[in-house]
Formats: structure tokens, sequence, C-alpha cells
């Protein structure tokens, strides 16, 4: 305990103290300086007397000193006063999200879906930054006055988190109901480590408990590695099932199943109210999952059913179950381990090459270093050594360089200026996030990754967070199916929709007619997101693009990239979408020699048109490209 009124570094004035933790104590405070209330975090005394703590807490502090997202709480200073470790933040006027919870009990849909989709984002910049928390929960998270979230300590958790969880205090036991099973196990951990965790709180703010509870931290860790998730629309039934998808891929076993991303899952959380039914699971999950699964649908759907088609669903699981567990044996025994070799220094092509017997497929991640030159590998998992099985999944780590472009700073301009900054300087924008908060006008960029001056390459990422209007207009989309392409343009038009994803395709309908549309009708969408419309194929001239592969590089696993042509029908601009697929992170070549024809009302011999390339339907470029007449 400090006392109160202690002035920390001749400049913090600490008033009195507001909460406290396993490791810390945290005060309000007055910076003599600037007159401003902080909060200042204390370490315990206990905790300054282990040196290999206290110099990796140095290390962690400098760190997180770098952080800067809206929905992280800021660290300002840090430093050593009389034995006293300290940190000073934000003083954030508002409760625990462990609190809100507690007092509330579950919290309402919309308000859950909107504050996991900023801990996703908060997340993902932390984790593209290099930073895991390893310690995500309610008790980390408060909430201002205004209902906004903010991570907490960051730094300081992944040395927190190494303490063992054996230990019956209270810090460790509210932490273990949101440890992944890799932590459980006391394995090394990464960023699907706070993926599932995340996942384990939307769970509690939707249900108001955690899945997995018991009388001591070591059964709930138990819990964690050896229990399935439960179904969150078994307690709360009037949950639409895309959110129970998005737990439940967020929380499997098995890292390798879970979102790749923090980035990823916070597209799905973009869509799954306004696509309920949607594709939310898009991986082969493990027999165990998908049997689990199965069963808890099965089990909603059957509720009315008399308990003789009950007894006869358990007996029909229970054979299966068997059949499932025989085979699962007889596999076992069939597949031979196999000692895993060290990839690192090698090409990622050869590296690729060398494991082909263990598995088809490798999940691939880039990295800057400053040691290993592009394309390098420059770290694996498993590691060398591990005994697997073939089609195990595996995941490489290679060499991005060293980077050759320094980040101008963009941010308090607005994105078209931002945007013609970057590409004077030969710098592409793949992600443009936008966000509601900072006081900034209305698309002006917020934030940007890189940070200014910091290097990047060629097949670097650069993101820009840009202020987005609050009250963005959303409109109840109308049925335009059946229609005269024509006639349904100006309908959308008229609601205020202005752009336009056409998809032709053969069909019996008349030439020109709407075969279907997304989002049907009376689904709200954003005035500024894209209407796409399926249109049963016109006449005309066909017409093949037999130019050079694109060579794209993509900043994120599972993003969506459409190639469209740029139109008008009757004056009104659309995008004739020829490519759609989804692909996963770094340098791609896209062949659009395999791509649809497109279909132009020409005589010509060839024709000159505008490709525009989308990455998650926002424009990324565009190009002239010749298309040539025939097949």
């Amino acid at each position: 305990m400090i006392e109160p009124n202690r002035l920390l570094a001749g400049r913090y004035r600490l008033i009195e103290q507001i909460d406290a933790g396993g490791s810390a104590y945290i005060y309000k405070a007055i910076d003599e300086r600037t007159k401003q209330e902080v909060a200042v975090k204390i370490l315990k005394p206990e905790l300054t007397q282990n040196e290999e703590f206290v110099q990796r807490f140095k290390k962690e502090v400098q760190a997180s000193l770098k952080l800067r997202h809206a929905n992280i709480i800021r660290a300002y200073d840090a430093g050593l006063d009389d034995g006293t470790y300290y940190i000073v933040m934000d003083l954030i006027h508002g409760k625990t999200l462990k609190h809100l919870i507690n007092i509330n009990g579950p919290l309402p849909l919309k308000y859950v879906v909107n504050v996991a989709k900023k801990l996703c984002l908060a997340l993902e910049y932390a984790h593209v930054k290099g930073f895991v928390h390893r310690d995500i929960k309610p008790h980390n998270v408060m909430i201002d006055m205004t209902g906004e979230p903010f991570i907490a300590d960051f730094g300081i958790a992944r040395n927190i988190a190494q303490n063992t969880i054996t230990v019956e205090d209270n810090n460790v036991m509210g932490s273990v109901h949101y440890f992944s099973p890799e932590q459980a196990r006391g394995e090394r951990v990464d960023k699907r480590s706070d993926i599932y965790s995340l996942g384990i709180l939307i769970y509690e703010m939707l249900t108001g408990h955690v899945p997995f509870d018991a009388d001591t931290s070591v059964a709930i860790a138990l819990k964690h590695i050896n229990e399935l998730m439960p179904d969150v629309r078994d307690e709360m039934p009037d949950i639409p099932e895309s959110i129970n998808k998005i737990i439940q891929k967020a929380t499997q076993k098995d890292k390798h199943f879970r979102y790749k991303s923090a980035f990823n899952m916070y597209e799905d959380l973009q869509r799954c109210l306004s696509e309920p039914d949607g594709e939310y699971i898009r991986y082969t999950e493990s027999k165990r999952v998908q049997q689990h699964m199965e069963e808890q649908q099965a089990k909603r759907s059957k509720r009315s059913l008399k308990r003789l088609f009950i007894m006869f669903g358990i007996a029909a699981v229970i054979v299966f179950a068997i059949i499932a567990v025989a085979s699962a044996v007889i596999n076992y025994n069939a597949e031979k381990p196999i000692s895993m070799p060290s990839l690192v220094g090698m090409t990622q092509k050869s590296a690729q090459e060398a494991v082909k017997d263990i598995t088809p497929t490798t999940t691939v991640t880039y990295e800057y270093s400053s040691q290993a030159e592009q394309g390098i590998v420059i770290g694996q998992e498993p590691e060398p050594g591990v005994q697997v099985k073939p089609g195990d999944p595996l995941s490489i780590v290679v060499s991005n360089g060293t980077g050759t472009d320094t980040m101008p700073d963009v941010t308090n301009i607005d994105i078209t200026q931002a945007q013609k900054i970057l590409a004077e300087n030969g710098i592409e924008v793949n992600q443009i996030v936008d966000d509601i908060n900072g006081e900034q006008p209305i698309n002006y960029v917020i934030s940007q990754y890189p940070l200014p001056g910091e290097s990047i390459s060629a097949s670097g990422s650069v993101w820009l967070t840009v202020k987005a209007s609050p009250n963005v207009e959303k409109v109840k989309v109308a049925n335009v199916q059946g229609d005269d392409v024509s006639t349904a343009l100006e309908s959308l038009k008229a609601q205020g929709l202005t752009t336009f994803f056409l998809y032709e395709k053969s069909s019996d309908e008349k030439k020109g007619t709407v075969i279907s549309q997304s989002p049907q009708e009376n689904i709200e969408l954003a005035v500024n997101k894209p209407m796409t419309l399926t249109v049963s194929r016109s006449s005309g001239t066909r017409y093949s693009y037999n130019g050079e592969a694109l060579d794209l590089v993509i900043p994120k696993d599972g993003t969506k990239l459409k190639v469209g042509v740029k139109g008008e029908i009757d004056g009104i601009p659309v995008y004739y979408i020829i490519y759609d697929t989804i692909v996963q992170s770094g340098e791609q070549e896209i062949d659009l020699k395999k791509a649809t024809q497109i279909v132009i009302d020409s005589d010509e011999e060839s024709v000159e048109t505008e490709l525009i390339i989308f990455l998650n339907d926002i424009q990324l470029k565009s190009e002239t490209v010749e298309f040539t007449r025939g097949g």
C-alpha cells in the first residue's frame, strides 16, 4: 500500500487508490506539470524483489509506450521512484467490463457485437505491432461513461501469464477462466490465444457467466483443455446462429482452427447481425467438433419431439460415436509419427517442398527481419524434432525483408489527400478501417500503420483508420429481383445507394433481368456499402483477358478479392465482377485468363477497359487493360 499524496518522480501526485489487482495498485493522480488527471499503476512491493521479473517488466513497459490505438489505454510514462515501479496511463472514468456484467447480467446483443468489434481492431493493431496480450478478460477491459471499451494491461500481461496456474489467488483464478488450452498446458502462445480469450469474453457478455467454472484453477484449466465449448444458443435461444459460430470458431481447442487474425474475426462480426444464417466456419473442423456442433443443432430442433424420438436420437448418436471412435483408433494406428525437420534458413519454396509428404498445404505469414533476406523462413510451428502425423497443420514465418520505404505522416488529413500522398511515394493502402471515435472531422485519418517514419517494404501492409460518421445512413433494401437491371438500379439509386457490383449469369430469364440480390429485401445496408446484383447475361460480343497475371500483395489471410470491369447502365456507374475469391496473405499471382469473359456491344477485335481491384470490397487500384474478341 502506498501512502496518499505521495509525489512520484516529482510530477505525479497520488490522490486515492481506485483499484487493485493481483500484481498492482492503481491510483488516481494529478500530473503537476499539465494539471491533468491520470491513472498510475504501481507494482506491488513483492514483485519488485524478483530481478528477472523486473527486467522483463522494464522491457515490456518500454514497448507498451508505443501502442497508440483508440481502444487501448495509453501509457504516457513509466519509471522507478524510490524503489517503486510505476506506469502512468489514461484515466478512464468508468468501470471494468466485469463490473458491468456482474451488475447487469447478460448484455444487449448489439452492444456485445459493437464492443467485440472494437476489441478485435485493438487486438489486431497490437498483434501487427508484435504484441500478444495473453490476459484478455473483462477485468482488463474498461468501459467509460459512454460505453466505449478500452483494453488495459498491455505490456505486463505476458509476464503475469507466466505464473503457474496452481497458485490460488484472485488474479490467477480470474485469468484462468479465459485461458486458452495452450496457456493451460504451459505452452508457448501467440495471437490466437488472445482470439480464444475474446471468444470466451463474448460468451460471458451474452450469458452473464463464463462457460467453464470449477472450485480450483487447475480444474478450470482442465476444462479448457478437455471439455467442448457450450453452445450459447442452448441458454440464449434468441441469439443468432452466426454469433454461436463465431464463438465456436474463436474457441477451437486446436489454435490452427481458430481465426487466423483478430481482423478476420472482426469481418465476421461486421456481418453477423445482417447475415445471421451466413457461412462463418470456413474450415475443416475436427470430427469431435463437427459431432458436437451437429449434436447441439439436433438438440435444439428436437426439443418439441416426443420421448420416443429423443431416445431414438440418443441411440443413433451412440452408434455414430462408436463408429467415429473406432475409425479414429484405426486412423491413429495407421499414421506413423514423423519428426518435424528444421525449415529455418530455407527459402519458402524449399521449405514447402521439404514438408510436402507431411502436409499438402502450409500456412504462411510474413514478418520483417533485420537478419534474413526476403523469402527466407525465419520461424516454424511445430518446432524441429516434434513428432507429427501426415495431415497435421504446419505454419511457417517468412522474412518480408528489412523494409525499404519510410512511412510518411498522413494523420489528421482527408483520406483522399492521404492516399494521394502515399501514391506519390509509391505506397499502396491495403486496408481502410472506419472508426466513429476521434476528434478529427469526418473522412480524416485518425491513425495509421506503420507509424510515421517507420520502414515498410513493397510487400508490407499499410492500414489507415478513418473517422466515419457515427450516423451513417442505412436503408432497407428494396426488392428488385425480377426487375430489368436498369429499373433495379434506378430504384436502388433513389434509395441513396451508389456502389453496385454486377455478376452476369446464363439464365432462362429475359436478358438483363435481376436473378438475385444481396442483401435481400428489407435488410439494412449502409449507403456507402456496395449492393450486389446477379443479372441474366446480356447479348453482345464476348471478349477475354489475355494479358499478364496480376501480381498482388495481400495483407491478411481470408481477404476477399474481387476484380471488376467498370461500366455504366443508363448513366449509373457499375462494376461487372469477373473474378471473385478468398485469398491468403502474401504475394499472390492472379491469372485472369480463367476468369469469366466480359460481354460488350462492340465489333472491334480488341477493346481497352478499366480493370478495378477490390480487397474486402474496398477499391485498391485500377489499371487499363486490353480484352480480345473471342475466347
